[in-house]
């Protein structure tokens, strides 16, 4: 029996948009239900120790040619961990397979390394428990692990495989690797994570925190050149604009949740905040823009008439190699919205996205015709008309590479 369509719900979708000549992006719409089930994201809550049941879709597998699969994301920093997976004895018979990924599994240079599923521990009669010791190098140019859990299709005869999966650090460290029903084995210990290539966008299952997680430490991301880009420390760091200009008077965004809110209730200005960076990034191998973002409400379809304005969006100002600032001509911008457009309104620079879903971005700007070679600033904004709301979060400018 396969799962029913109109039955998932909150099903994810993915888009992943192909590596374009320098300073073009291909825009791909969100299809409809019944497309792209085999890239489904679940982001882990950051410290690991939360877990969740979760059910698996029909897939493209990694390690089965058809199977029930779900990819899972987790943000680590260089250190060792227990990727743990446990699920009822009673579905043993299914053959679950684990793969961690040294970024996006879908990209063409992802290396796959398949975790060892054996010997199992049955001295738990109601669950089947796996701990896995894995080691991310100092060496990652990024900090985003993928983690893959599926199942094989064949004869499988439910939508759902009960299962519960969580990272740990410190890492289990067990005097035998035959200990309290639990069965611990080896990953890789040197996994080097990488940022990829291209352009890569798809819809995110936030985490549900079980507890403040005001209280842990900020996790900076190596190479990283934005100051507070979770929020975790309010608005520092960051300034009111309007039309990019700082004005202290811009009242239509808020703070909820370490998330920014961009509404727009009157006229279409362009508002929100920005920070002004001035960071040398000349010789940088890569440069990747990373956000999670969000729309809510919109009335003006598209990216409007003139392609500029969005519910949320990000614009990025920077100076080229020759050192002339030319602030209309380098300015990277990418909208995104929810409300297909009618004419004129258009598409141009703009991502759509599902309405009320998380969707996380990255693109390397380094792909830009000129290539950056200074960033001035980045502007978090919200333009067009009334009613629109807008949301962004986790904003990163990841350098990495090259000139220190």
């Amino acid at each position: 029996m396969k799962p029913s369509l109109s039955g998932i719900g909150l099903l994810l979708l993915f888009i992943l948009t192909l590596c374009s000549p320098a300073g073009a992006q291909t825009v791909f719409d969100i299809g409809g239900p019944g497309e792209r089930y085999d890239r489904c994201v679940v982001e882990l809550p950051l410290g690991g120790h939360h877990r969740r049941d979760r059910e698996l879709y029909p897939a493209r597998g990694f390690r089965y040619s058809g199977s029930y699969s779900l990819v899972y994301l987790v943000n680590v920093l260089p250190g060792d961990y227990s990727v743990v997976l446990s699920y009822p004895a009673t579905t043993a018979s299914l053959s679950p397979a684990v793969s961690i990924f040294d970024r996006w599994p879908h990209d063409a240079q992802a290396r796959r390394f398949d975790l060892p599923m054996g010997p199992t521990v049955r001295t738990k009669p109601k669950k089947i428990e796996y701990r896995w010791h894995v080691g991310v190098s100092p060496k990652s140019t990024s900090t985003l692990l993928y983690i893959s859990v599926e199942v094989p299709a064949g004869g499988y005869g439910s939508s759902v495989f009960p299962h519960s999966v969580s990272i740990i650090s410190p890492p289990s460290m067990p005097m035998n690797t035959l200990e309290k029903g639990v069965t611990f084995l080896t990953g890789p210990m040197d996994l080097v994570l990488a940022s990829g290539q291209g352009t890569v966008s798809y819809v995110v299952e936030k985490p549900e925190q079980a507890f403040d997680t005001t209280v842990l430490p900020v996790l900076p991301i190596p190479g990283d050149i934005v100051k507070n880009g979770s929020f975790r420390d309010g608005l520092n760091s960051w300034l009111p604009h309007r039309g990019r200009t700082v004005s202290q008077d811009v009242t239509s965004f808020a703070l909820q949740d370490k998330a920014l809110r961009i509404t727009g209730t009157s006229g279409k200005v362009r508002e929100g905040v920005m920070q002004k960076i001035n960071a040398d990034v000349s010789g940088a191998a890569s440069l990747f823009l990373r956000a999670d973002v969000k729309v809510t409400e919109q009335t003006l379809g598209g990216t409007g008439p003139e392609g500029i304005d969005a519910p949320i969006a990000i614009a990025v100002g920077y100076r080229d190699s020759s050192g002339k600032e030319a602030r209309k001509d380098l300015l990277f911008w990418k909208g995104f919205y929810a409300l297909s457009p009618e004419e004129p309104n258009k598409t141009a620079s703009g991502q759509k996205v599902p309405k009320g879903a998380w969707y996380r971005y990255i693109f390397d700007l380094m792909q830009l015709d000129p290539k950056p070679a200074t960033i001035l600033f980045i502007s978090l904004e919200g333009s067009g008309w009334p009613a629109r709301e807008g949301w962004i979060s986790e904003v990163h400018l990841i350098k990495s590479g090259g000139d220190k």
